[in-house]
């Protein structure tokens, strides 16, 4: 692997660690947000030739805010519940080397 590839890789390693330390105290459901920034790294990883298709987030898991749209600045956009995701998270960290 040339330097660009281990750097792109070690950037999103540390991007997956910080999410799940960021999760450690928290019970609340995953705001897009988050969800963006883990996507993000899955995206420099497959970058380096790894296949992580199997640790994206499926469409079908992201919920929309339960109040109406006008309100959705106030009261939250589209989640994913905290346990689905750190399914998908935790086995990300567990299959990499």
């Amino acid at each position: 692997m040339d330097m660009d590839m281990e750097d792109e890789r070690k950037r999103a390693m540390n991007s997956l660690r910080a999410i799940k330390e960021s999760l450690e105290y928290s019970m609340c459901d995953i705001e897009s947000p988050l969800i963006t920034e883990y996507h993000s790294a899955l995206d420099k990883l497959e970058k380096t030739g790894i296949d992580v298709v199997d640790f994206r987030i499926p469409d079908s898991w992201v919920q929309g805010p339960d109040i109406p749209s006008i309100y959705s600045r106030q009261f939250g956009g589209p989640r994913v519940r905290r346990e689905l995701f750190l399914i998908k998270l935790d086995s990300l960290l567990e299959y990499l080397p």
